[in-house]
């Protein structure tokens, strides 16, 4: 059987974190009171007493996470303390789209220089330099996503790491090898704190989680981790010990394994004896309690107490003599690191993951395609152009506002007999053919990068009055200004207002006329327009949509970070007729998630993090851009162990220490875990309980676990919730009824005996 240990979840269970508060007056089916309306009130509460399990920490965990899928995700991630790293560089910052290595692919000393410090394993016979690294995932980026399993298929910001991925790579390296054996009984360096290492062979290290070596005289005692030690029998090797006023199985320090798990899940190891045979001499044991036996198996996943921690698998590199320790964290099912989600190593909860969110700016630009009438209009800030319009006449699409409003977006040769400037019967092939309504885009100096050096002609032709080559009048009128311009001669040479762009008359006819352009610097586009923050849009210089089939394509590109116009990341909008013959933009290639019905949001995977949105909810479709037109940043940070995670928001459901319980006094409690390890359990059952007097008090014997309500306790204002068994196992199958039993009244009291069994009690 497998199992998760601290499965990524949104908050550490032995930190604080704020959330909301709300008054609930009786309690009501579960997830209520602690979850009710979208908001939560809640605080789980495990023990730390003695002999306490880590299967309950577990359990709160469980729980947690099972209320923050009833909350929308909302919030943020902080931390506190410890040693933070942000993912960042002066040079390049995070961005939407970026690979969680690809702005550090690997953090070190010089990064944390505390946490993950160079030093020097040096205990029993070693003595050895090391180094420490930890490699992120080359496969998860930062994207917009929506999954069934976060936050009900609300799409957010975040991480989504598939069932098996690796989130990172931690490794302790040596400068040279050490002999494996040689580690047993020493206090093993890993990600910032000592591990006591059990034993050690070839392929194989075990490792107590927590441990402090104690010496111990024959006749005396000491409370070490909550638990009363002292020693019933010694002799030159073998010693039993009491705890807890329990005899503990005889251990020998010579065997291969000294040391014997206690009721709890603990270990008790045997590390020295020093027998003194004389009856007045007094003879010692040394000896070590830890709370967890960790072992660390070459090739195959990690283990806690005998059980497999899913996502966790280890590589140990050298053999018999070891050069290398390699933790591969890998997602167990599908994981999500956001702004309310933050993750945390496996079992050792040693390294930490924050996602603070994407800093988008205050002022952007938006930019819609299409207004649900014939035309369909691209509108910018700076102006709006009448791309295309569907005639049902010819049952075709045209360039250009209607029939009389042509848009001419390709220069060619002149097909008709003109007047030109040099004789009378040359054709150039340089310019633009227009007739009286038809409108031209003409943009310069698109690889100039400045925004400010960008300038735009936009013109429709509102007269041609020719009589001869000596006598015409051409009229040109300014659409997104009022630099009206009219030619007379054919040597003409006329600026477009704020300069840059000239415009010459090449050739007129009776109806017609020829126009060539040049700029200062630069070079000119016939087809393109720039946004008042400059998005680069191409525009299609031909259409063939009808009301059958056909399609057309306009691109938009973003600036890069350092704003050089359309050297960003591009995407094309596709258009389409509707089945009423109305033009609209029908897809595009940027990935979108439903954030209503018909309504759909995507973000360009890029650093300028456009936004898309499709409105199919009508009859013509509505696109919008929201164009930033500035680098849009994100905070994505790896933290210690003892940096504390603070999260703000609704979707936070606090875990406190049963000693840490005052500060959750007006939250509704889940308290996990009997009153013999959790003091607030015996606040609420009249006593710290265990055994015998747990059953007593509570008529909960072995085999058995009680779910119970407390309207009112001295705990908390609000309700509190006891989810307790007889025994650890007991407490966790507690939890699970809790967590998947539907419908349960959580003003009710439970008795049961298996994760899917238990019985209402009727007072």
């Amino acid at each position: 059987m497998k199992f998760n240990i601290r499965k990524i979840s949104a908050i550490g269970a032995s930190i604080l974190m704020a959330g909301l508060t709300m008054g609930t007056a009786m309690a009501a089916t579960y997830p209520a009171p602690f979850v009710s309306g979208g908001s939560a009130n809640a605080a789980i509460v495990y023990g730390t007493g003695a002999g306490v399990s880590n299967l309950d920490q577990i359990a709160a965990n469980t729980i947690q996470a099972d209320l923050g899928e009833n909350l929308p995700a909302t919030g943020s991630t902080s931390f506190e303390g410890g040693e933070v790293f942000t993912l960042d560089k002066d040079s390049n910052h995070f961005n939407l789209g970026d690979g969680l290595n690809d702005i550090h692919s690997t953090v070190n000393e010089d990064d944390m220089e505390v946490f993950l410090a160079d030093g020097t394993y040096d205990d029993g016979d070693i003595d050895e330099e090391y180094e420490q690294t930890i490699t992120l995932s080359t496969t998860e980026s930062l994207s917009w996503f929506a999954d069934n399993d976060y936050n009900d298929d609300t799409p957010t910001f975040g991480f989504h790491i598939g069932n098996g991925d690796n989130v990172l790579t931690y490794e302790i390296e040596f400068d040279d090898s050490i002999v494996i054996t040689d580690m047993n009984e020493t206090d093993m360096p890993l990600m910032g704190r000592e591990y006591y290492v059990l034993n050690a062979y070839n392929g194989k290290i075990t490792l107590l989680d927590t441990a402090e070596k104690h010496m111990l005289a024959k006749g005396d005692s000491v409370t070490v981790n909550g638990h009363v030690v002292s020693i019933e029998f010694i002799d030159s090797d073998e010693v039993i010990f009491e705890v807890d006023g329990e005899l503990v199985d005889k251990i020998d320090v010579d065997q291969a394994n000294p040391y014997e798990e206690l009721d709890d899940g603990s270990y008790i190891v045997l590390t020295e004896v020093l027998y003194d045979e004389k009856e007045s001499g007094i003879s010692k044991a040394e000896f070590a309690l830890g709370s967890g036996k960790i072992e660390l198996i070459d090739g195959e996943e990690a283990e806690l107490n005998d059980e497999d921690i899913d996502g966790l698998d280890v590589t140990l590199t050298g053999g018999q003599d070891l050069t290398k320790i390699e933790l591969a964290w890998t997602s167990d099912d599908e994981s999500f690191l956001t702004e309310a989600n933050a993750l945390v190593f496996p079992t050792f909860e040693t390294i930490k993951l924050g996602f603070g969110g994407l800093d988008f700016p205050d002022d952007p630009e938006t930019i819609e395609v299409g207004d649900g009438s014939d035309v369909l209009t691209i509108s910018m800030d700076n102006y709006d152009l009448e791309l295309m319009y569907f005639d049902d006449a010819t049952d075709t699409t045209h360039l250009g506002g209607s029939l009389d409003h042509n848009l001419s977006l390709a220069i060619g040769g002149n097909t008709t007999t003109m007047y030109f400037t040099n004789n009378a019967t040359e054709k150039n092939d340089t310019g633009i053919e227009v007739v009286e309504g038809d409108r031209f885009l003409i943009t310069n100096a698109i690889d100039n990068d400045d925004i400010a050096d960008i300038k735009t002609a936009y013109y429709e032709v509102t007269n041609i009055d020719f009589t001869d080559v000596d006598d015409f009048e051409v009229e040109l009128g300014d659409i997104i200004g009022a630099n009206n311009l009219v030619f007379d001669d054919l040597e003409d040479l006329e600026e477009v207002e704020g300069g840059d762009i000239s415009i010459q008359l090449w050739g007129v006819a009776d109806g017609y006329a020829y126009f060539n352009f040049s700029v200062a610097s630069g070079t000119i586009s016939y087809n393109t327009a720039v946004s008042e923050k400059g998005l680069l849009i191409t525009l299609p210089t031909s259409v063939t949509i009808t009301d059958t089939n056909g399609i057309a394509h306009v691109n938009f590109t973003e600036a890069d970070k350092d704003d050089d116009i359309g050297d960003g990341d591009m995407w094309a909008a596709a258009i389409k007729l509707t089945s009423n013959d109305k033009l609209h933009v029908s897809s595009d290639n940027v990935t979108k998630e439903e954030v209503s019905s018909d309504n759909d949001v995507g973000y360009v995977l890029s650093d300028l993090a456009s936004k898309v949105e499709l409105d199919s909810s009508g009859d013509e479709y509505d696109y919008t851009i929201t164009y930033y037109g500035d680098e849009v940043t994100a905070d994505v940070w790896v933290a210690s162990a003892d940096a504390e995670i603070v999260s703000e928001g609704v979707a936070q459901i606090m875990v406190v220490k049963d000693t840490e319980v005052s500060s959750v006094a007006d939250k509704n409690l889940i308290v996990v875990g009997g009153s013999c390890i959790n003091s607030a359990a015996a606040a609420l059952v009249g006593g710290a309980y265990c055994g015998t007097e747990w059953t007593t008090a509570t008529g909960v014997g072995s085999g058995q676990f009680l779910i119970k309500s407390y309207a009112s306790s001295s705990l908390t204002s609000e309700m509190a919730l006891l989810v307790a068994g007889y025994e650890k196992e007991d407490t966790t199958n507690a939890a699970t009824y809790l967590r998947n039993k539907v419908n349960l009244d959580t003003s009710a009291t439970y008795k049961g005996t298996s994760a899917t069994s238990a019985d209402l009690v009727v007072s």
